[in-house]
């Protein structure tokens, strides 16, 4: 994991889900694409009840799963860093972020615009904040920006 992307993402705990956990006493998180390759949110979300997820076992992966194996609603926070570029249908892997998010329920996804290639297993894809936003659209955007490498998408779903 770079690090833009783990500030993104700590600054997406600071500001939106940390306020979020002190209204609500306890909230849960799904990491979707959690395996530790060279870094980890987890410690980021202490005190929160934190979920890994990847399609294998490894570092960081409490359940093997696609999210369809979830029932539907099931996160208060479902988060998805540097993974979005290995997915080979970005559509049916976003329909599944938005099916197990909670109505009022945050999402950040984390993506490059700008990286060299990098199969795990796959790399397909880079994503400019037009497209996020555009990818995203059945949520209500709070921000979506582009760092020097990273895009970043802020949404709630109503």
């Amino acid at each position: 994991m770079h690090k833009s992307s783990m500030l993104f993402m700590q600054r997406f705990v600071e500001l939106y889900a940390r306020p979020l956990l002190g209204a609500a006493g306890s909230l849960r998180v799904a990491d979707v694409g959690s395996m530790d390759v060279n870094g980890s949110y987890k410690p980021l979300f202490a005190g929160f009840e934190y979920v890994g997820m990847d399609l294998e076992l490894g570092p960081n992966v409490d359940r093997i799963v696609f999210p369809d194996d979830f029932g539907d609603e099931q996160f208060d926070v479902v988060i998805s860093g540097q993974v979005l570029e290995h997915v080979e249908d970005m559509h049916a892997w976003r329909d599944a972020l938005l099916r197990i998010v909670k109505p009022g329920g945050l999402v950040c996804v984390i993506a490059p615009h700008v990286w060299p290639c990098h199969r795990h297993p796959v790399d397909c894809w880079r994503i400019l904040p037009d497209g996020m936003r555009w990818l995203f659209k059945s949520l209500k955007i709070i921000e979506c920006e582009m760092g020097a490498t990273d895009t970043v998408l802020v949404a709630r779903k109503d």
